[in-house]
């Protein structure tokens, strides 16, 4: 008989119309069973791939594991500890409901570029879990990003020869267009706002002249308020985040994490004079409400309940959604009053950097991507005082023309 090669093996059908696979490894004899026969060839083909030729050069131990054994390690050992709590609940959310359904049981060394192709086609088509139809392309690319990271340490851990996510290919990920609201709409609201019996719908005007997002409006604390100076700092988020403790019934809490959503979020915001006179006025209110409230809540957040509990993003939502009723606006939703901050500022002619950083973009390139069509009316003006310099430096053909006549 013929030698057999390094993970070769021995395959059969048992009785109980399972299939087994006999083999050694490091001078083990193991055996695994599959209840299909597909399932025992491809377990097969990944350990002889791991014990002999091209993958063998990389040195690695000859465990073979799949891309959901893969996924569930790099997520504990790798992005846990180094992301923030809301990003890994996103890499957890992405993997339980996309990867591993649909291609946890592929092997990890002999995952091809094919392989990712038809899982991102198919998630494209038929991915969307809670309706019919796909997952956009936004969501697509941020799960390309995931498998990227994961599959990158696979190949710095030795597992992988090189990342097979570099052949996908995905639709391009077209930018829907922006709710920017208009002066009339904007100041409709600013009354709504105003007339509204919560104190804290204040909260709405302010974030139309400082562009926060809303998890970063809810977590604003007073510690992080300077009213001498006219300025406060974003450093917190209050955001609904899924439960990872078995101990907490719940699926999903209310969290403040002290981390926004990248390190250029964390960043100081400039007060307009007049902002900053409502604010104070706002302040006195809430003071003298906590004054009286027998428990008043002293966490210090600045946007808050009258019994002064933290605002849940989607509770605050229900307010201004209510205030948007009352000025009679259509199809608005909170992002639009950080669309409507960046659009009127890049209007009145603020600087691109100074406006990327007040929203908190990582480049200044975001910025423009998103809102560069704001400068229209600008660059045509910019370009025009350009005029001058030309009509001086020489006369013009049509000029010497109008001098003939």
């Amino acid at each position: 008989m013929a030698r057999r090669t390094k993970g070769e093996g021995s395959l059969y059908q048992a009785a109980d119309k399972s299939w087994v696979f006999q083999y050694r490894v490091d001078g083990q004899r193991k055996t695994k069973r599959f209840k299909k026969k597909s399932d025992a060839k491809a377990f097969q083909e990944a350990l002889s791939a791991q014990m002999t030729g091209e993958q063998n050069s990389l040195g690695q131990s000859s465990a073979v594991i799949t891309m959901g054994e893969w996924m569930d390690r790099w997520l504990e050992s790798y992005a846990k500890p180094t992301v923030k709590l809301s990003t890994f609940c996103s890499y957890e959310q992405l993997t339980r409901s996309h990867i591993k359904p649909q291609i946890g049981t592929l092997y990890l060394n002999t995952l091809r570029v094919d392989d990712l192709q038809d899982f991102f086609n198919e998630r494209r088509e038929h991915g969307n879990v809670k309706a019919e139809g796909g997952l956009s392309p936004k969501t697509l690319t941020n799960l390309r990003n995931l498998l990227h990271l994961a599959l990158d340490q696979a190949v710095k851990n030795k597992l992988l020869k090189e990342n097979p996510i570099e052949g996908v290919r995905l639709p391009k990920n077209v930018q829907r267009e922006m709710r920017v609201l208009s002066r009339d709409e904007q100041d409709r609201l600013i009354k709504a706002a105003r007339q509204a019996p919560e104190p804290a719908a204040f909260g709405i005007i302010f974030d139309l002249f400082t562009g926060l997002r809303l998890g970063e409006l809810c977590g604003l604390r007073w510690q992080n308020v300077d009213m001498e100076q006219g300025i406060f700092r974003v450093c917190e988020t209050r955001n609904r985040l899924p439960n990872h403790d078995d101990s907490i019934a719940a699926s999903t809490s209310v969290k403040t994490v002290s981390s926004t959503k990248t390190d250029h979020s964390r960043r100081t915001v400039y007060l307009l004079d007049e902002l900053l006179e409502d604010l104070t006025y706002y302040k006195e209110i809430q003071d003298s409400i906590a004054a009286e409230y027998p428990g008043y809540n002293r966490e210090g957040y600045v946007f808050c309940q009258e019994n002064g509990q933290p605002y849940e993003p989607r509770t605050y939502q229900d307010l201004f959604k209510r205030c948007v009723r009352q000025a009679g606006i259509k199809d608005a939703n909170f992002h639009a009053l950080r669309h409507t901050f960046a659009t009127r500022s890049l209007e009145a002619g603020m600087d691109v950097v100074a406006l990327s950083r007040l929203l908190g973009h990582a480049n200044p390139s975001i910025t423009m991507d998103k809102y560069g069509h704001a400068l229209d009316e600008h660059k045509r003006a910019s370009v025009g005082k350009l005029g001058g310099i030309y009509a001086g430096a020489k006369k013009t053909p049509a000029a010497k023309k109008r001098d003939e006549r």
